[in-house]
């Protein structure tokens, strides 16, 4: 059985706050660290502390939350009666980030190990943040060792690093060193956070990185990050999203029935941008994403609004034809995004995205054409399924010889 093992002892330079506490997007730092236990197979979380606070209880009940056993300890003694002999124990060090996509990697790492790296000529202030392990290489934070080698640890002064005294017994105990390429700490997806400004860059960095090229010059914008912020600081701006995202799509169909389309389409829009907003703001913690019926009831809801505004929008002898076309438009999209081949996959995103097609239909409503509109998008789909699925030069039959 494996055991993880974080902290929650540190606290940021010339402050009381905890390192591990520090506020990460919609959460806190030690919420990510709890995922990446997860992920690495813990079924049980112990944590060191010196001191049990509110924030301390809020990572606890996160980790309830994800159906992790969740444990407070203050000395390896605490640690030791609640491994057996043959268990594995993950050390997480305290401050410890990692990014979305670096956690799968390391969550993969099985028996016992060290991460580290050897930055060479890297940058000194960098460096300093990791703990050096030789000459040579520093500690990235994460490191496996046997529960039964933790005996030589039970008699560790109290006012010891009980964490950096694990590492170095995993070091002498010459377990395997994962090294790491130290480009990871260098780009910011590997770090130790020290205080609240990093935590807070950390979190714009990985909302951009989740936004697309065009989002994330967005996200990079002043005032966006100044919207992150307090969205994330907020705790009615998620919920309000997610209703949004619902609402929105059912009272465009109001709209529609009103003869408002172009505002019944923009409220569809606006329903849309909702959820992705929730998606990117608020989907950085296992625990807290939305539930997978809630993204299908948000996609039906779209779906089944834009036929209605379609079909109410037409002239009353092309509503057959409009709902022909509002219900193969969803199909063909979908089958589209199911089929490899090799057109760029940002021009099939945008082939099917929803909101380009009620934005094209938001725009084509004033001139009357929003009939053909929805046909030439059909057409468009069609093509890029057939150029998708049209055989390669390289996978047809060689020419015959002549004789």
């Amino acid at each position: 059985m494996r055991t993880a093992l974080i902290s929650l002892i540190e606290t940021v330079p010339g402050g009381s706050a905890l390192r591990g506490t520090l506020p990460l997007a919609n959460g806190q730092l030690a919420m990510l660290q709890v995922d990446l236990a997860r992920q690495a197979g813990a079924g049980e979380i112990l944590c060191l502390v010196g001191s049990v606070g509110e924030r301390v209880r809020q990572i606890e009940a996160y980790a309830a939350s994800c159906g992790v056993e969740f444990h407070l300890v203050r000395s390896v003694a605490d640690i030791s009666v609640r491994l057996a002999s043959d268990d594995e124990l993950l050390i997480i060090a305290d401050g410890l980030y990692v990014a979305p996509e670096e956690i799968e990697p390391m969550a993969r790492q099985s028996g016992t190990f060290v991460a580290s790296f050897a930055p060479g000529d890297g940058a000194r202030s960098l460096i300093e943040r990791f703990e050096r392990i030789d000459i040579n290489h520093v500690w990235a934070g994460l490191a496996c060792v046997r529960a039964r080698d933790l005996v030589e640890a039970r008699d560790l002064p109290e006012d010891w690093s009980v964490q950096s005294a694990l590492l170095r017994l995993a070091v002498q105990r010459g377990y395997r060193r994962q090294v790491l390429p130290f480009a990871l700490a260098e780009a910011g997806r590997i770090a130790i956070v020290r205080d609240s400004a990093e935590a807070d860059a950390l979190a714009l960095q990985e909302l951009a990185g989740s936004s697309g090229a065009m989002g994330a010059r967005l996200v990079r914008m002043a005032p966006v990050q100044a919207l992150a912020r307090r969205a994330w600081a907020a705790r009615w701006i998620n919920p309000a999203l997610r209703v949004s995202a619902l609402a929105l799509p059912l009272g465009a169909i109001g709209l529609a029935v009103a003869d408002w389309s172009m505002t019944a389409l923009a409220l569809l829009i606006g329903g849309r941008a909702a959820g992705h907003a929730a998606d990117r703001l608020f989907g950085r913690f296992a625990a807290r994403t939305l539930p997978a019926a809630e993204r299908a009831a948000r996609d039906l809801a779209f779906a089944i609004a834009f036929i209605a505004v379609t079909v109410l929008t037409v002239a009353a002898s092309d509503r057959l034809a409009g709902l022909f076309v509002s219900l193969i438009l969803p199909a063909m999209a979908l089958i589209l995004g199911r089929i490899s081949g090799p057109l760029p996959r940002l021009w099939v995103q945008l082939a099917r995205s929803p909101s380009l097609v009620a934005v094209a239909a938001m725009l084509a409503v004033p001139f009357g054409v929003m009939l053909p509109a929805l046909m030439l998008w059909n057409l468009i789909l069609l093509t890029l399924m057939w150029w998708q699925t049209r055989p390669s030069p390289l996978a047809s039959d060689p020419a015959k010889r002549h004789i």
